[in-house]
């Protein structure tokens, strides 16, 4: 669901806004996505018992991306939960391995944790893609 309300977003957003940044030290709409991404995958993964080896870090650090690249990224994501959702375990003790050992937690709290974080974020892409339409020559 999200991640149709994401691209619902995007639809019509150019590559500039797309990549566009409200100020220093804010994300574009794709950096956003990219992470939300990231977090996500991190969190099916670890839920389910695969091991992540996630870079958080260089979720920020993409300069310019197609919205062919974004599509595909939300694809992916697509596909990593309907390859892996079969196999969560709600109940499995885990912890994520971009956070300390000892916050272990339910993989059900893991993933409604994650599902509350991506709404944050989608909330983030609407306020970005409001400002970059106040501030873009029409």
């Amino acid at each position: 669901q999200v991640h149709d309300q994401i691209r619902a977003e995007i639809e019509g957003l150019d590559e500039a806004g797309l990549n566009w940044t409200p100020g220093p030290g804010t994300n574009s709409v794709a950096t956003i996505i990219t992470h939300v991404v990231g977090s996500e995958a991190e969190a099916v993964r670890s839920v389910v018992g695969i091991d992540d080896h996630r870079d958080r870090d260089a979720e920020f650090s993409h300069q310019c991306q197609t919205l062919a690249q974004v599509m595909s990224a939300l694809e992916q994501a697509d596909l990593l939960i309907a390859v892996m959702g079969p196999q969560i375990d709600g109940e499995a003790r885990v912890s994520l391995p971009t956070l300390p050992p000892e916050e272990e937690r339910s993989g059900l709290t893991w993933l409604v944790g994650n599902y509350g974080h991506a709404r944050e974020h989608l909330g983030q892409i609407q306020l970005t893609r409001q400002l970059y339409r106040l501030v873009s020559p029409q």
